[in-house]
C-alpha cells in the first residue's frame, strides 16, 4: 500500500509540474507572438528547459524517497541517495553560491561553471550507488 500512495503521489507531481510549465511556455509564446518580439519562440523554450530540470529532480527525488520508504537500506548507499538529491537541489541555487564564492574565495568568476561541476558530482554519486548497490546484490549471492 505504502507503495502505490508514494508512485501515485510523485506521478502526481510530476505531471502537474509538466502540465504547469507546457501552459506557461504556451503563454509566454502567445505573448512573444502578440508584442512583435524579435527571438520569438525563445522564452518558451527556456520556460520548457527550466520544467524539464524541475520535472527531473522531481523523478530524482522520488527516487529517493522510495528508495528509503520501500526498499531494504544500505548505510553507504542511503549516504550516498541523500548527497546526490541535495547535489541536484544545490544546482538550483548556484548562482547565489558561485557569486558568494567569486566575492569570498576568487573562484568560479564565470557562473556557469559551478553548475556542471554540481552536475559531474551528482552523476558520479549516482554511480557509486549504483555501484554500492551491484557490490551488496552480487555478496548476497
Amino acid at each position: 500500500m505504502k507503495k502505490k500512495i508514494i508512485i501515485g503521489v510523485f506521478s502526481l507531481l510530476i505531471l502537474i509540474t509538466a502540465i504547469a510549465f507546457i501552459v506557461g511556455a504556451i503563454n509566454t509564446y502567445n505573448y512573444e507572438v502578440a508584442n512583435d518580439d524579435i527571438m520569438v519562440g525563445l522564452g518558451a523554450v527556456m520556460v520548457l528547459v527550466v520544467g524539464g530540470f524541475v520535472v527531473f529532480y522531481e523523478l530524482d527525488l522520488f527516487y529517493t524517497v522510495y528508495y528509503f520508504f520501500v526498499k531494504p537500506k544500505i548505510i553507504a548507499k542511503s549516504i550516498l541517495n541523500i548527497i546526490s538529491n541535495l547535489t541536484l537541489l544545490i544546482i538550483f541555487f548556484s548562482d547565489r553560491i558561485a557569486h558568494i564564492l567569486y566575492r569570498s574565495l576568487n573562484i568560479f568568476k564565470e557562473d556557469w561553471i559551478l553548475p556542471i561541476i554540481l552536475f559531474f558530482i551528482y552523476v558520479i554519486l549516482r554511480i557509486a550507488s549504483a555501484m554500492v548497490s551491484y557490490e551488496q546484490s552480487a555478496k548476497e549471492n
